[in-house]
């Protein structure tokens, strides 16, 4: 006997099944994505070898960041939650205002989480060395140059946390969070602004880009402060904006289709362009002629037929 693919052995009376619109289903994926979060986060990395004339790991240690995690927080998370809830509600028809609001932050929250897990996951599998390791390490004087060693070998710094933070430099955590959530930010304010119509002003595609541009430089401050090899930014950058596409695609049509700015699953009447109320004379004229056809026939009329 074949499985329903679409509820793959669910009960078919179940609230998910019955509303598909609500994505219950991504509900309880998100409070998994955020659960695993924090476990995942500190996991040990792993720990390679590196030479101490390695000239690509040693760069200074940054003491302030030019965007710290918290910061990272803000502007790629509680930033896109402000500013679509802000509009969803500003601009919305009311009959599908909720719902609209409602997908648009399920949709952001699940990028921002996905994009999080998956790389600190990543990163601490991969254990590449950061551009300050050997500052964060401090070895041992008078080692020779030329041979690989283990941190536990020739490293003087007591601060644990900090020095096995040192491995886990790809891909970058603050590129990849900033694209994802600053990235479903500008792929949803494309949708809301309607920038793919000929029929609108440019000046909103240039609005709907600002997240990316702000991304960018959270990205690029990485180098900066010496946390991130270019290509550990650029890998996080791309998957970060990758994941943020992928989940916005589920969530809503492509940018150039009829209705962009309308979730997927949403069942509401809400078009476009709504048709303008009739006048009262319009409606009177309307109701009058309706009247006139539902008269009964007079003697003449029944004599001619």
């Amino acid at each position: 006997m074949a499985i329903d693919r679409l509820r793959l052995g669910g009960n078919e009376r179940s609230f998910s099944y019955r509303t598909p619109k609500w994505r219950i289903s991504d509900v309880i994926l998100l409070s998994i994505l955020v659960i695993f979060s924090y476990p995942v986060y500190y996991q040990k990395p792993f720990e390679r070898q590196f030479s101490l004339n390695d000239l690509t790991i040693s760069h200074p240690y940054t003491l302030v960041e030019r965007v710290s995690d918290t910061m990272l927080f803000v502007y790629s998370l509680v930033v896109p939650l402000i500013v679509v809830v802000a509009i969803g509600f500003a601009m919305a028809d009311s009959r599908h205002r909720n719902y609209l609001v409602y997908i648009s932050v399920l949709g952001l929250l699940v990028t921002w989480f996905s994009t999080t897990l998956f790389t600190n996951f990543i990163k601490n599998w991969i254990g590449r060395l950061r551009p300050d390791f050997l500052d964060r390490c401090q070895p041992k004087a008078n080692l020779p140059l030329n041979i690989m060693f283990y941190a536990s070998e020739v490293c003087t710094n007591e601060n644990s946390s900090l020095l096995l933070d040192g491995f886990r430099t790809t891909p970058s955590g603050h590129s990849s969070a900033s694209f994802a959530g600053l990235g479903y930010l500008q792929l949803w304010l494309s949708g809301q602004l309607l920038i793919k119509y000929d029929q609108v002003g440019f000046w909103r595609t240039y609005v709907a880009m600002l997240p990316l541009l702000g991304a960018s430089l959270i990205a690029l401050s990485r180098t900066q402060d010496y946390r991130h090899h270019f290509i550990d930014v650029l890998i996080g950058s791309v998957l970060g904006y990758w994941i943020a596409y992928s989940t916005y695609r589920r969530y809503f049509p492509a940018l150039g289709s009829s209705l962009p700015f309308k979730p997927l699953l949403d069942d509401s009447k809400v078009g476009l362009v709504e048709e303008a109320p009739m006048s009262p004379q319009q409606q009177s004229i309307i109701t009058r002629t309706a009247d006139e056809e539902m008269q009964p026939l007079t003697d003449d009329e029944n004599v001619g037929i």
